[in-house]
């Protein structure tokens, strides 16, 4: 009997119990706040939170206008790089609440 993958197993029971969902959008706002860091330093993050995801738009919260305007200027590259954390086109689009 071949073994199979824990994390093969892990996939399966999500799915089966309706999380999987969450788990991918909460694991796609997590890959955010690593690219915003990433790109703008620890000092960005306390200024916005990534809200949630839902038909490929991510929703940020934002405090400060003038980051927000920075992530809409790189938005196709900040875009893409969550999409390469997620290993899928998680993301298409952001949206900002200020």
């Amino acid at each position: 009997m071949p073994f199979t993958p824990l994390s093969g197993l892990l996939k399966h029971r999500a799915r089966k119990r309706g999380i999987a969902t969450k788990v991918e959008a909460a694991m796609i706002l997590e890959y955010f706040n690593q690219v915003v860091r990433a790109q703008f330093g620890d000092e960005a993050v306390p200024s916005m939170r990534p809200l949630s995801v839902k038909n490929g738009i991510l929703t940020v919260a934002v405090l400060s206008p003038v980051l927000e305007q920075e992530l809409m200027l790189r938005e196709q590259q900040l875009l893409q790089q969550v999409n390469e954390k997620a290993g899928e086109h998680a993301v298409s689009k952001l949206s900002f609440l200020s």
